[in-house]
């Protein structure tokens, strides 16, 4: 019996996606430090890993071959490494992945709000998010709790479904109207977006009339970065917006209805996709302003500076604190 191994899995993700391109007629234009597909000018590449803005997707190589060219796993693995190896009759073979064709919701389809928000609470509480400020969301209905989920049938329709409780991001409009939603299980780590969810409308939290924007992968980093601003002596005035994963089209929006902001800084994760993402970002800022972007945008570059991503740098931010209360004589407590 043959199979791949996690060795030879782990070769073919680190073959370089930029020489296979162009190995295979595709047409590659260079934006600094990256590529970019012609054919797809939201699809960017940067030595084996790429990344598809406009659908939400990215990986390493072998992924690529996988999602972009639609080829199955063992002739994608042929194709960058070779023949499997033999293995002994008795290793398990892992059964090949089959992709499930989903028809796309065209109009938003909001889950249904639960009777409270304890639940919702509870688990941001947990994440160490300010009370304050979910209660201002929850008020403003740009949070709310759910204990349902929407599931597509065999016919394209869509179902509710019930569900332990998830929490609700939901992003608007210019008018108010929801556009995007997200939502977030606080039993375990399921998340996903509500069918006919629009990434340029994504979960935002404003402040007023401010020049600065700060861009996040998700709204529960957007939601801890506000928290922290909230431990220093001075506020510190931003525009709060989460991309609901790598997509910019939310930032490119907020931007295009923002005119007065000028300072933009890019808080992704402070790991592999999250850093590459940035640089993409940033390319495409320089594409689409050109020679004018130094005198329209400041931009920066602002990750975590503890941990993967802000909400872990709050959480390791609050267990120090409280960790010092302790030590603290009761005297000076």
């Amino acid at each position: 019996m043959r199979r791949y191994t996690p060795e030879q899995i782990d070769r073919a993700n680190k073959t370089d996606l930029v020489a296979y391109l162009q190995s295979h007629g595709y047409e590659l234009k260079r934006e600094g430090r990256q590529f970019k597909l012609a054919e797809h000018d939201s699809l960017y590449i940067r030595g084996n890993q790429w990344i598809w803005f406009s659908q939400n997707k990215g990986g390493k190589t072998l992924s690529f071959l996988m999602e972009y060219e639609k080829r199955p796993f063992l002739e994608a693995m042929r194709e960058l490494v070779g023949e499997p190896e033999e293995l002994g009759e008795n290793e398990a073979r892992y059964p090949e992945a089959k992709p499930v064709e989903i028809t796309a919701a065209k109009e938003l389809k909001l889950p249904e709000p639960a009777p409270d928000n304890n639940a919702a609470f509870k688990y941001l509480k947990g994440r160490g998010i300010d009370a304050r400020k979910v209660k201002k969301c929850i008020d403003e209905g740009t949070i709310y709790q759910t204990n349902m989920f929407w599931q597509q049938n065999e016919n394209g329709e869509y179902e509710a479904k019930q569900c332990p409780p998830a929490v609700v991001f939901v992003g608007k409009d210019e008018d108010g109207v929801a556009r995007y939603a997200c939502t977030r299980s606080v039993t375990g780590d399921g998340k996903h977006d509500a069918p006919g969810s629009d990434k340029t409308y994504a979960f935002m939290i404003p402040d007023g009339n401010s020049k600065s924007v700060y861009v996040f992968e998700s709204a529960i980093d957007a939601l801890s970065h506000a928290t922290m601003a909230n431990y220093g002596k001075k506020h510190y005035s931003t525009h709060r917006i989460s991309l609901g994963g790598l997509c910019p089209n939310a930032l490119m929006h907020f931007l295009d209805t923002h005119p007065d902001v000028c300072f933009v800084n890019l808080a992704l994760d402070n790991d592999a996709q999250g850093r590459t993402a940035t640089e993409n970002i940033k390319g495409m800022l320089e594409q689409r302003f050109g020679d004018e972007l130094g005198d329209k945008y400041y931009i920066y570059d602002h990750p975590a500076a503890i941990g993967k991503d802000y909400n872990e740098e709050l959480l390791y931010r609050q267990q120090q604190f409280r960790e010092r209360k302790k030590a603290e004589p009761e005297n000076e407590r």
